[in-house]
């Protein structure tokens, strides 16, 4: 016999679990059904970094606006996530983007002309001034930009802790559930069979990362979304952490809760795998000791490798699948998908629970037939 829900969600990464968490706070009763474990792909394996103002296109204005809503978002999240009992380690203290030749200083102080504008207390650091925050930034540096209003998050910690805050809230989590295909009367999608099980339902999310397209072509749609592979190192150096994420041209270094430093990342597009190749250790460590010399006797604790969902023109794709109905797609988010995911479930919650999809429409898989 089948079993009911009013939504399923197909993918327990980031957005997913987000959506589950915004539709259980409504009342909505939701399904996530995972093919491996919650977190385990791209969501797990980010650098966690919450910087809309170096990420986002701020001349795509509906992308802007859900990245700058995102950031509105994460305080207020993190702290219902926290006292529902798991910390997803939020750290509001900013981001710091440095530069080492003069091209780089030129691009900084282009783009802080538009982001000085926003209120949020961006400025130029001379070096000097930056070295006061962090000594141990490495020779050549000519200054930077501070953003006080970003910070960074643990991507798989914050899944657990959506897992955990909606399942408390009545939302149901099954790992390991691998959907093997849609069911539909007409054109409408009416649920869907794991291998085990079939599940009947109001309205069915795809938000299966990189494997998102696969669903599709059960429904004969051709689903653009691709695979970016990325990679990411965790090292430890006992006394030093920098006070917030610092980010050079070729990559980041974050702080995490535990003491460790995150280096983050690379990006591997077209390649569908989660392997931890030689090749990226040795780049993400020279990205850490050009950024921090210091790092350079740094402990290695572990790697860890995530296929990001690509889109064509980078933008996600998310709402309703033409010609059909009770379906949705909320995917594509590449390499912002834990950046982004706070307002994209607002959307998507707001979507199903009104009907409405024009506050969706600017990401609507739709343009690209246009």
């Amino acid at each position: 016999m089948a079993k009911n829900t009013d939504v399923i969600i197909v993918g327990g990464g980031v957005i997913g679990c987000s959506i589950a968490y915004q539709l259980a706070k409504q009342g909505i009763s939701a399904t996530v059904l995972e093919r491996g474990q919650f977190g385990s792909g791209a969501s797990g394996a980010t650098a966690g970094v919450i910087g809309p103002l170096w990420h986002v296109d701020p001349n795509n204005k509906a992308v802007f606006d859900l990245g700058m809503r995102s950031l509105e978002l994460f305080p207020e999240l993190a702290s219902e996530l926290a006292e529902a009992g798991v910390n997803p380690e939020f750290q509001h203290r900013g981001i710091l983007k440095v530069a080492f030749n003069q091209a780089q200083v030129d691009e900084l102080k282009q783009n802080l002309t538009w982001q000085s504008e926003l209120g949020l207390g961006v400025r130029w650091l001379e070096a000097p001034e930056i070295r006061e925050l962090e000594p141990e930034v490495g020779d050549g540096l000519l200054g930077g930009v501070f953003s006080p209003s970003e910070g960074c998050i643990s991507g798989q910690r914050l899944v657990d802790a959506l897992v955990h805050a909606a399942a408390g809230l009545g939302a149901v989590f099954l790992e390991e559930t691998e959907v093997i295909g849609l069911e539909t009367s007409g054109h409408r999608v009416v649920g869907v069979r794991t291998l085990t099980d079939s599940y009947r339902c109001g309205h069915t999310v795809l938000a299966a990362g990189p494997w998102t397209g696969v669903p599709g072509r059960w429904l004969s749609q051709a689903l653009p979304i691709s695979p970016i592979k990325g990679q990411r190192i965790l090292l430890r150096k006992p006394g030093f952490l920098p006070t917030c994420p610092v980010r050079s041209f070729e990559g980041y270094v974050v702080p995490q809760a535990d003491g460790s430093l995150l280096v983050a990342a690379t990006r591997e597009e077209g390649v569908f795998d989660v392997r931890i190749t030689a090749s990226a250790i040795r780049q993400l460590m020279a990205t850490a000791i050009a950024l921090f010399p210091a790092l350079e006797d740094a402990s290695f604790v572990g790697a860890r490798a995530g296929v990001r969902p690509g889109s064509p023109d980078g933008i996600p794709i998310m709402g309703p699948l033409p010609e059909w109905e009770g379906i949705s797609m909320a995917c594509g988010h590449d390499h912002v998908g834990v950046m982004l995911s706070p307002g994209s479930a607002e959307l998507v919650a707001r979507y199903i629970f009104t009907g409405d999809p024009r506050p969706l429409e600017p990401f609507s898989i739709s343009r690209f037939s246009r």
